[in-house]
């Protein structure tokens, strides 16, 4: 397989925690950062399992009734890297040289460093790494270690070292302190206050050598680190090859081809390698907005996996699309509790979680984003279209239903139709509006997905009736003088934000102006209208004005956006701006756009790259079970091939520029 090998030339930043990112290791349930094996200041290693969380009382200085009441941060574990080493005694060394390679097609991560001591004797460091897909719990490693220009005594100490909390210097909201204090008891660590378990078996080493000049020694480590005290025996060499087969299948049905422009096709195969690593597979998991690379967002779980993510899982892996489903079925107690919480019916959604509960401690850009109740339902029904699943929905129906409960107490049938007041849509830059555009849009799915599986399942027939009342009377604000659809009904009248007074460092807006500054301007985080537009058909001379208006007034400050933008440039037959917005999503990380790729992975703008290839340059429609493409190719791709699984069935596209 050709062009699968990221290295250190392929990033557009190689700080020490953009590198341990990147080339992050990870399997759905845990993950490790690729920090040095002899750590410098800069680096900031560590190990994360999936939804295992710490939780704290958030505290308010002015507190409401409803407000969410914990937060609940993914725990930074373990540095499983680092060696400690002396050569004669010294320890202090100087990095001489690096190189890394990250295999995607096997899994496989090599590196290869070279240290020297004050004194100048130089060894070399060899490193082979994987995070076990075949076996969950294991982190291994390949260690070597040759002795360049002495010969001598090198004493080596590999063992896990427990990360303690220092706090967190940088101003970022996106960021907070995820290591913990845990209680140890034996082989258990226990987090203080959410009271979850896990238990651990490592293979530390300590010992002396005494290397030749040119000599190598090279020895191997696993560590098992699990929710459950139960392990298997394995040995590095199986793990390999099963690594090795696991993403042989991977790449038959997920790879994508593009020919034309090399960087984007190692970049959307980047993409895709961390979206089948960080993906949690049991059901009680999700996917955090950074993976399992990083501690931003404190590896809570968005709508992010819903509309950005589940789409190419569902499309090349339905079965870690069912699993990422099936959390949200099993949280639907949680839901129909804060439903009930803030005295509404049926289930809501918490717009960030991790075991279910919403952690928002700011309600205008969280518990007011509703819009996750839709996205989870259309979620659930892309799956049921493409997959063909009967038993899968017909177990968790209810998550629809409930879902469509909700909406029905939130919203009201006035003279105008059904309005949805007070929400926040996708633009964060823009909170508690009435009938954003895309909410109301998506809740109307909502309300005939849901009326289509009560007639399907001959149940609820009555608030069927009432389900399909209130989508046909759905209110969508127009202006009729501008022929723009309202992204709300106070948005077109707001002050445009004064770009051309807003210094380049000001970028993400959210760092330096107060809330209030942005929310009375005429300005987006996000793709807002724009992303219904790419979901459900609308004239294609409506989309060109809507995108024409809201396209300038758009910071992009989100990395959710530039993707969307993508799509419905391609939608409306601008081939070449969408050309434009997705190598922007194609290689975010890999050339740090965002500034911020030491903080994990832009997992819902991996995503966003695939939407652009497939929903964007292929044209992808999906209608009643058939697929239909159109070419939307730019001048720059001359061909493009890839595989959807519908309903069982592989089938291959292939689309050239000609």
């Amino acid at each position: 397989m050709t062009d699968f090998t990221l290295t250190l030339a392929d990033l557009g930043n190689t700080s020490a925690q953009n590198i341990e990112t990147l080339f992050a290791q990870a399997n759905g349930i845990l993950g490790v950062r690729a920090s040095l094996p002899i750590p410098s200041t800069e680096s900031s290693p560590g190990s994360f399992i999936n939804g295992f969380y710490e939780s704290h009382e958030i505290v308010y200085g002015e507190n409401a009734y409803g407000y969410a009441k914990n937060h609940q941060t993914m725990v930074k574990l373990f540095d499983l890297r680092t060696i400690e080493i002396a050569i004669d005694g010294e320890s202090e060394f100087s990095l001489l040289e690096q190189d890394l390679r990250l295999e995607m097609a096997t899994g496989i991560l090599s590196e290869s460093y070279r240290y020297a001591t004050k004194s100048g004797k130089k060894i070399q460091i060899d490193l082979e790494s994987l995070a076990s897909h075949a076996n969950r719990a294991v982190y291994a490693q390949k260690i070597s270690v040759t002795a360049l220009n002495f010969s001598g005594a090198v004493k080596i100490g590999k063992k896990a070292r427990h990360i303690k909390p220092e706090g967190i210097s940088e101003f970022d909201p996106r960021l907070k302190e995820s290591s913990a204090d845990l209680q140890i008891s034996g082989n258990r660590y226990r987090t203080k206050n959410s009271q979850l378990d896990l238990f651990v078996k490592f293979d530390d080493f300590d010992e002396t050598l005494s290397l030749a000049e040119s000599q190598t020694f090279t020895f191997t480590q696993l560590y098992h680190l699990s929710r459950l005290n139960d392990f298997s025996d394995v040995t590095y060499d199986t793990l390999k090859m099963q690594q090795t087969a696991i993403f042989k299948d991977f790449w038959a049905s997920s790879d994508i081809e593009i020919v034309g422009d090399d960087k984007l096709q190692k970049g959307i195969r980047f993409n895709l390698y961390h979206l089948f690593n960080s993906a949690g597979r049991d059901g009680h998991t999700n996917f955090a907005a950074k993976g399992l690379t990083g501690e931003g967002y404190e590896g809570h779980y968005f709508w992010d996996t819903e509309m950005y993510l589940l789409p190419f899982f569902i499309y090349t892996q339905p079965e870690i699309a069912k699993s990422l489903l099936t959390f949200r079925a099993n949280i639907l107690p949680q839901a129909q509790k804060r439903a009930a919480e803030l005295e509404f019916a049926g289930a809501l959604f918490a717009w960030r979680t991790i075991n279910g509960e919403e952690t928002s401690a700011y309600y205008p850009a969280g518990t007011a984003q509703l819009h996750i109740n839709a996205d989870i339902a259309y979620a659930f029904e892309l799956y049921d279209n493409v997959t063909g699943d009967a038993d899968f929905i017909a177990k968790n129906r209810k998550v629809i239903y409930e879902i469509a409960r909700f909406w029905m107490s939130y919203g009201f049938m006035s003279a105008r139709g059904f309005e949805i007041h007070e929400v926040t849509g996708p633009d964060e830059y823009t909170a508690l509006v009435n009938n954003n555009f895309y909410t109301n849009k998506m809740v109307q799915n909502t309300f005939y997905y849901a009326a289509k599986l009560a007639v399907r399942f001959d149940e609820n027939l009555d608030e069927a009736l009432k389900w399909s009342t209130a989508a046909n009377k759905m209110y969508f604000g127009y202006d009729e003088k501008r022929q723009l659809t309202q992204q709300d009904d106070s948005f077109l009248d707001k002050e445009p934000w004064e770009f051309d007074k807003t210094p380049t460092e000001n970028y993400p807006l959210l760092l330096h102006y107060h809330p209030m500054k942005i929310y009375k301007h005429q300005v987006l985080k996000q793709a807002d209208t724009i992303l219904a537009h790419m979901l459900f058909s609308e004239s294609k001379e409506q989309i060109a004005r809507d995108y024409d208006f809201y396209e300038p007034l758009t910071t992009h400050d989100s990395s959710l956006s530039r993707a969307v933008y993508g799509v419905v440039a391609s939608k409306i037959d601008r081939n070449e701006q969408a050309y434009d917005f997705f190598k922007a999503a194609a290689t975010m990380d890999l050339d740090d756009r965002q500034g911020n790729a030491s903080h994990g992975i832009h997992a819902a703008n991996m995503g966003g790259s695939w939407l652009g290839l497939i929903y964007g340059f292929a044209g992808l429609q999906l209608e009643n079970g058939q697929i239909k493409t159109s070419n939307h190719l730019p001048k720059a791709i001359k061909s493009l091939r890839f595989n959807l699984l519908i309903r069982g069935k592989m089938t291959e596209i292939f689309i050239k520029n000609d």
